[in-house]
């Protein structure tokens, strides 16, 4: 009798069961944020290129079948025809972002502090990085996929969220330091961190790593270069830029280098919007052998970059409760 109740109930389970499935960019802040939001989820990440729609992607996420499509970024990162071709197949979508990087950093964090607070429970680290530190960014990928780091994104002089703002018990600020970043401006964040009573600690990458994240960056951007080569896109000012980085490094000027890295792939991302979104919200067509990342959870431009004069970065909660200093210039937006 026992026996035949159990073979019903095994039948009875579908052969694909339902999950949670991330959609971001290939945006290095967007992906961290999008990553601990998996691990706390159980999800699964997919990532597509920054701006450019891929159909293919749009069947993965579908063989998945999801109960859930949670799309981390704004429209210009990830485009609004995923969240068409989703719905239309039937699949309910969440989109968390913002008009910047940070803006979406914020609202995923409002967003999910409770899951993160149940998560971590008292042991949570907060990482910061710059956002547009995509190297600090790539090396704080391996920390939150060890479970308990959350990702605050900084423009060099505030944070997206400040941490005594947060649900959450922060026992200590991790800043990842990329000795080579000329806007991070570390030892000020450090600082002001410390003035408030937390328990700051900066780890330094090492600069041989640096090096070679450095050198994957120019890997990354000569296969965009194709790309546009590819679509008789002129790329001249790209190939340009990109000779004057392998330059910088031959040189041994690593922190020019990647002062021009970090301009050169503004410029890549506003050929984008300017040459393939205009197609109909990315490459709809075409894209189907365009790579991209997938992966399980963990458990199983705006070129403003610092400064004294960068704009706080504020916003309020889904109970609009201000976050920041009121008075501060600020940039304003709502949780979603």
């Amino acid at each position: 009798m026992w026996k035949k109740l159990i073979l019903l109930l095994l039948m009875a389970i579908p052969m694909v069961s339902a999950t949670d499935v991330v959609l971001v960019s290939d945006n290095c802040a967007d992906q961290c944020t999008a990553l601990e939001v998996a691990n706390v989820l159980n999800a699964t990440v997919i990532t597509t290129e920054w701006g450019i729609y891929n159909e293919s992607l749009v069947n993965e996420i579908l063989a998945l079948n999801p109960d859930k499509v949670i799309i981390i970024g704004g429209s210009l990162a990830v485009v609004e025809n995923y969240t068409t071709a989703l719905e239309s197949a039937g699949i309910s979508v969440e989109r968390i972002g913002g008009e910047t990087r940070y803006e979406t950093n914020a609202n995923v964090t409002l967003r999910f502090q409770h899951q993160f607070r149940y998560a971590y429970g008292d042991n949570v680290t907060a990482c910061v990085c710059h956002g547009f530190d995509d190297i600090a960014l790539n090396e704080t990928m391996e920390k939150i996929r060890n479970g308990t780091c959350l990702v605050l994104l900084t423009n060099g002089v505030n944070l997206t969220v400040e941490p005594e703002r947060l649900q959450l018990r922060i026992n200590k600020v991790e800043i990842v330091e990329n000795p080579f970043c000329p806007f991070c401006n570390h030892s000020a964040i450090a600082m002001k961190l410390q003035r408030k009573g937390l328990n700051v600690e900066i780890e330094k990458i090492p600069e041989d790593r640096v090096k070679l994240m450095l050198q994957n960056r120019i890997k990354i951007m000569e296969k965009r270069i194709f790309m546009f080569k590819r679509m008789r896109i002129n790329v001249s000012e790209l190939e340009e830029k990109l000779k004057e980085v392998e330059e910088l490094i031959k040189q041994n000027r690593y922190q020019d280098a990647y002062r021009v890295m970090i301009q050169l792939e503004g410029e890549q991302m506003a050929m984008v919007r300017l040459h393939l979104q205009p197609m109909g919200h990315g490459m709809a067509k075409g894209m189907g052998n365009a790579p991209h990342v997938y992966h399980q959870n963990a458990n199983n431009s705006q070129m403003g970059v610092g400064g004294a004069n960068a704009p706080h970065i504020y916003h309020q909660n889904e109970n609009n409760t201000e976050l920041g200093n009121a008075n501060a210039p600020h940039l304003y937006n709502k949780n979603q």
